[in-house]
């Protein structure tokens, strides 16, 4: 079976996905990802591109901005994705998939773009969810079918009724104690998250080293919504505690704009983080839903502070279930940062609750168990 993943060319909205694709293509399924820039060439398996190179998320906000100048928050990001890049990413997943006719197309559900190419052409896919809640997609599919309509009547296809995916299932990796749906219409296909890195993502050595004090692991994500302000009060604030403090600061950031730092405080670009946060003691982070499910997977008690995208709902989510704490905004007042890591580096409640959320995700399905399910979607 021909199976085609394609995701935009983003961290969080690739590396949720590639299990699952290496999973298929261990199973014997002829296995591609369409994707760009900058992993076009690089993964493990073999890539095709999923869009023009030209769309680059700063382009993406600044044409959603010219086209949508009314818009903020969340209704922004639905136009982003909704408008703007599915409209770039459409044809060129209309051509590959004209060209390669997989069995099925699985997609980050973000990715609508891909969800028109698959609509318009009748091939089967699924939308792979990489938000702690199903809202999202059932508020953002039926908006591409009205910015996308042309897309459909151009080739005298009936666009799809607005009040759906633009799939036949949704593959769910939330645990079902976080997990937030609103009864869409359309199969879930539970997944367990498996934590993602390259080959070439590194582990820094001293955290290979015997422990000799707390390690607390600090990232923005990859998308830091420019917040060097952020990660540097940050620091400011955990390097004094008795702790051993990692970095990141992405792979486009620059650790010298962070200034002279204590011999405590360790700067990397980029980590192979499933392999970091197993080595830690705390993660504090933006919220991103990979990191908060990468966390998750190893027990880990995390403190968000979010930048924006899904991350303020991820951050009530986990203070809901009190496998998290949360600083937002006015929340973040001097000091605020120092004294919850400092709080959260024992035996607190966030660490118990994080080990129960842990069990429940090792019970889900792991990505090889999904891989039949896929096989009878392909072929109903």
């Amino acid at each position: 079976m021909k199976i085609m993943f394609a995701s935009l060319g983003a961290y969080g909205h690739l590396y949720p996905m590639m299990p699952l694709a290496l999973a298929c293509a261990a199973a014997g399924h002829e296995t591609v990802i369409a994707i760009g820039p900058p992993f076009l060439g690089r993964l493990a398996l073999p890539t095709v591109p999923g869009y023009p190179p030209d769309l680059q998320l700063e382009w993406a906000i600044q044409e959603t901005r010219r086209r949508h100048p009314d818009l903020t928050g969340g209704q922004f990001s639905m136009a982003m994705f909704g408008d703007v890049t599915a409209e770039k990413v459409a044809p060129t997943m209309i051509e590959q998939c004209q060209r390669i006719h997989p069995d099925l197309v699985i997609y980050e559900g973000m990715n609508t773009g891909a969800g028109v190419a698959t609509t318009v052409l009748g091939f089967p896919a699924a939308a792979y969810a990489i938000a702690l809640t199903t809202t999202v997609y059932s508020a953002l599919h039926p908006m591409t079918v009205v910015y996308r309509r042309d897309t459909w009547l151009q080739r005298d296809r009936t666009p799809p009724q607005e009040d759906g995916l633009l799939a036949k299932a949704l593959i769910n990796p939330a645990p079902p104690s976080l997990g937030r749906t609103d009864g869409t219409a359309v199969q879930m296909i539970p997944i367990r998250s498996v934590a993602y890195n390259e080959s070439s993502a590194n582990v820094p050595a001293w955290l290979k080293a015997t422990r000799t004090r707390p390690r607390v692991y600090l990232t923005l994500g990859t998308v830091s919504f420019g917040a060097v302000d952020v990660l540097s009060r940050a620091i400011t604030e955990i390097a004094p505690l008795d702790v051993d403090l990692l970095v990141a600061v992405g792979p486009d950031g620059e650790p010298a704009a962070l200034g002279e730092l204590p011999d405590n405080v360790h700067v990397e670009r980029f980590v192979a983080q499933s392999a970091v946060l197993p080595l830690v003691d705390l993660i504090v982070h933006h919220g991103g839903t990979g990191t908060v499910l990468g966390a998750l997977e190893v027990g880990l008690p995390q403190l968000l502070l979010p930048q924006g995208a899904d991350q303020f709902l991820n951050a009530e989510i986990l203070n809901a279930a009190d496998a998290g704490r949360a600083l937002i905004n006015d929340e973040q007042q001097p000091g605020a940062i120092g004294q919850a890591v400092q709080a959260m580096l024992g035996d607190c409640p966030e660490r118990q609750a994080a080990s129960r959320v842990r069990d429940e995700i090792a019970s889900m399905p792991a990505p090889a168990d999904v891989v039949p399910a896929l096989v009878e979607l392909a072929g109903g």
